[in-house]
């Protein structure tokens, strides 16, 4: 045992024994089990940043796994002798305690003079209470730490406990928030700046500090060199480097805050609270970042663009008022002077007798008290001298989400323009001419056209603004664009067909106005989108895309005291007899129950359960017509079955869970090895690693049938309900859908590889207006997501399964036909049930009803 080990023994004794029995030291050795609160990561499928969830935001990082300079850089900053005492620095406590003696006596807070090990003692066994009994206990605790482990299992409890600001514990969530890389990857000056930070992160602040910040990470590259650990030619040339740390901002590099919330609650309901902000989990999800940004883009765009189509709501609010004080009375007022620190409560009499006679016994020479300064008085904050429009722009809460959003306010508006401010105090232009859709709404109705800005501005209106891309009509103004937050909302989902991975998914406009999930949360009515169910069921019973249903009046008896049920067609009106793919095609009402009545509702039952659109459908004829409740991600993982070509899947959006360790905790269904290397336990993002696999799922119908229904769905997007998708060239199949009284409008669509489900209407149902439908709402969205998903790539092909007979048909008779009529299509069939040609009509002129008949009847 060293001399310097039983000397510090001693002293600690003496200490002890002046601390008396009010000591009550903890157990030194439960750091055996230190497991400090980690970090909660969620990954999108590329390994980029998606969320974050702590209490304390930390990343472990092992001290195997930090590069020696790092380690260094802390022990020169903080405690130089850290490798050769024993918790206990005497030279560096002797200074503290001659500061803190003449700090007691005038109130003034305790100094440091710390060890490493009395830091981890404090920061992990202790609290934080300023005080002489505090500093004691961190003193023996030290010894005690030392006594139980070595200095490299020391060190990394430091390293991994130590605030290092930003709201960052440790050097591995610090590295990630002040550069944006793990430690390893840190250069001599990012290191060293980090070893500046403990003492006082907001006192080295990049950005509001930087000549301090500089001067402190030059003084650790010094304090570096002293210690010999490197070389003075490094330190200047560490010192030369520019001192470039990343904006203080979230460091989420994929802004998706619907999916997250949802993977959030996923892993709430299955690991609880304490392991979703404490545990440290690293989650792989299924996100496409690129996929989110389409649907974001196309959510907002066809929400603005619907809403703007029902006129101008008017201004946030209006600050005319102020905009016409004088100067002087817009002066922000002065702050109050703040209150004086509280003084530090000094040991009782008798304990600090005690403390300074073994102060002595150390040979500690204590000066006499002196009186303390007077305090000084704290100086005002300055005037804000900006405009008052400007600070009332500041203290707004905008939404988060809405990229390029800005809040203005109008300073001046006249027939051709309105002249707006910004929250940064410069000013922009608005013309008459990006205005013409802002009619005012005047008891429900569209007011008159717009004639000047001043029809639609004021002076003092505040209001959301968005750049232009067309340049303003005055060069020297920026040109922006008048927007308004929509009322109605809606929600945009993409899943991988074959597996059920969630791409993409947006639950709303803005989820800092609304949390709400639409795709998830949102129990609405199909309306027509549930059709293809209903047909598919009839395919899959014996009829074919060409026969024939009639397409009448019908009156259905829906049982004992529910009167009778009278379907009506969108638009009023009948067809006559028509094709089974005719009645999807064009979304026919009555043809569509005529055919459930004649089947039976329990196929429909059986097919609506099994692809996931509903749980326990009630039997009765309404449903055939989309009047259950589903939510969008269920209608759309319903339609990527279709698109699979009928194998069951379970739409999923978090493909791995790892613990802080590394081993897998949840992999429901898939396939491979229980544990994987945990790559992004400890980085910001991580690429590599293979996505897990999973099983095919159940095949849930005919496969032939399941075809014939993805070309009659096709048939909606090249002549049907949703024919404007025509235009874009791409093997594309789905189906509208729209509710009674327009309350709700869809569409759910899907390519060989993607599935997509649009919803759109009001949070309180309402209808969304005369002539408001799917094609019309959702189909624009729809387009607007597909073409940028499938852009630069091969969209592929619907695959056609074994055993199906092509023949050409009349689509609007069903009839066989040659090739090359404007109405002639090429139709998929069982072998076998291909229909034959006309029929001939007999001496009275009728068509007999058995040649009209083919495989599925006449109804």
């Amino acid at each position: 045992m060293s001399a310097s080990f039983s000397v510090a023994a001693v002293l600690l004794k003496l200490l002890a024994t002046a601390a008396g029995p009010e000591l009550h030291l903890p157990d030194a050795s439960q750091l055996a089990a230190y497991q400090p609160p980690e970090t909660t990561r969620i990954y999108a499928a590329d390994g980029s940043l998606l969320r974050e969830y702590y209490v304390e935001n930390r990343v472990v990082v092992p001290l195997s796994s930090l590069p020696p300079y790092l380690v260094q850089a802390f022990i020169s900053a903080e405690d130089q002798n850290f490798r050769h005492h024993h918790g206990v620095d005497p030279a560096g406590l002797a200074r503290a305690v001659v500061a803190n003696v003449k700090n007691l006596r005038s109130g003034r807070r305790l100094e440091g003079g710390s060890t490493i090990t009395q830091q981890v003692a404090k920061n992990l066994l202790l609290t934080n209470e300023v005080s002489a009994l505090r500093k004691i206990r961190e003193l023996i605790l030290a010894f005690e730490i030392e006594h139980n482990f070595s200095k490299d299992q020391i060190l990394e409890m430091y390293l991994n406990e130590i605030y290092l600001g930003r709201g960052a514990y440790g050097v591995g969530a610090a590295s990630a928030r002040y550069f944006g890389k793990p430690p390893v990857e840190l250069s001599l000056s990012e290191a060293a700046y980090l070893a500046a930070l403990p003492k006082a992160p907001n006192n080295y602040n990049p950005v509001t500090r930087p000549d301090a910040a500089r001067a402190r990470r030059d003084y650790v590259l010094d304090r570096m060199a002293q210690d010999g650990a490197i070389t003075a030619e490094q330190a200047a040339a560490a010192k030369a480097e520019p001192l470039a740390v990343r904006a203080q901002a979230p460091l989420e590099t994929v802004h998706a805050p619907y999916f997250a919330e949802e993977v959030r609650r996923s892993l709430r309901r299955s690991f609880g609270n304490d392991q979703l902000y404490r545990g440290g989990l690293a989650v792989r999800t299924t996100l496409d970042p690129r996929l989110q940004v389409f649907a974001d883009r196309a959510l907002r765009a066809g929400l603005e663009r619907f809403d703007r189509n029902r006129g101008w709501r008017g201004p946030i609010t209006n600050i005319s008022a102020m905009l016409d004080l004088p100067a002087s009375a817009q002066a922000v007022a002065q702050a109050e002077a703040a209150q004086a620190p509280a003084q530090q409560a000094s040991p009782p009499p008798a304990q600090q007798g005690r403390l300074l006679g073994a102060l002595s016994a150390m040979g500690v020479h204590v000066p006499e008290q002196q009186e303390p300064k007077p305090a000084v008085a704290p100086t005002a904050p300055p005037k804000d001298e900006r405009p008052v429009w400007q600070r009332f722009l500041t203290g707004i809460d905008r939404p988060a989400d809405i990229d390029g959003w800005d809040l203005a306010v109008v300073l001046e508006v006249d027939r051709q323009a309105a002249v707006i401010g910004l929250e940064d105090g410069s000013q922009g232009r608005i013309d008459r001419s990006d205005m013409t859709w802002a009619r005012r709404v005047e008891n429900g109705r569209m007011g008159r056209q717009v004639g000047g800005a001043d029809d639609v501005l004021a002076k003092g209106d505040v209001i959301w603004v968005q750049p232009a891309t067309a340049k303003a009509s005055a060069p020297q103004l920026a040109a922006y664009s008048l927007r308004q937050v929509p009322e109605v909302s809606g929600a945009l989902v993409a899943i991988e067909p074959f597996t059920g991975k969630v791409l993409a998914m947006s639950g709303g406009f803005d989820f800092s106005l609304s949390e709400f999930n639409r795709a998830t949360q949102a129990q609405r009515q199909p309306g027509s989108a549930f059709k293809p169910f209903v047909y598919l069921s009839a395919l899959e019973h014996g009829y074919t895309p060409s026969s024939l249903i009639y397409d009448t009046p019908i009156s259905v008896d829906q049982g004992q005291g529910a009167g009778r049920y009278r379907p009506r067609n969108y638009g009023g009106g009948f067809i006559g007899l028509a094709t089974l793919r005719s009645g999807v095609e064009r979304s026919r009402n009555v043809m569509t129950i005529r055919l459930l009545v004649e089947m039976g509702l329990q196929p429909v039952k059986q097919t609506a359960e099994a692809f996931g659109i509903y749980q326990n459908m009630p039997l009765y004829p309404a449903m055939g017509l989309g009047a259950g409740e589903t939510t969008p991600l269920k209608l759309t993982t319903g339609y990527a079955t279709i698109a699979n070509g009928g194998y069951q899947i379970s739409p999923y959006l978090i493909e791995r869970v790892q613990d802080r360790d590394g081993r897998s905790l949840r992999q429901p269904g898939v396939t491979g090895p229980d544990r994987a290397d945990c790559i992004p336990c400890a980085a910001p993002a991580w690429t590599g690693q293979a996505a897990p696999q999973r099983p095919r799922g159940q095949e849930l119908d005919d496969p032939i049938a399941n075809y014939q229904m993805i070309s009659i769905l096709q048939g909606v997007t090249q002549r049907g309900t949703a024919a404007r998708l025509a235009g874009l060239g791409l093997p594309l199949a789905g189906k509208t859908g729209t509710t009674n009284d327009s309350n709700d409008a869809w569409f759910v669509g899907f390519s060989p590889k993607l599935a997509v489900g649009i919803y759109v209407g009001y949070d309180k149902p309402r209808s969304l207006g005369a002539g408001a439908t799917g094609g019309s709402i959702a189909v624009p969205i729809f387009s607007d997501f597909i073409k940028d998903a499938l852009a630069g790539s091969d969209p592929g092909a619907f695959a056609v399964p074994p055993g199906v007979s092509f023949a050409y048909v009349d689509r609007r008779n069903g009839y066989a036909a040659e090739a090359g009529g404007s109405d002639v299509i090429m139709e998929a069939f069982r072998p076998g049930t291909e229909p034959g040609p006309p029929p001939v009509a007999d001496t009275f002129g009728e068509t007999t009803q058995d040649a009209l008949t083919g495989t599925g009847g006449l109804y």
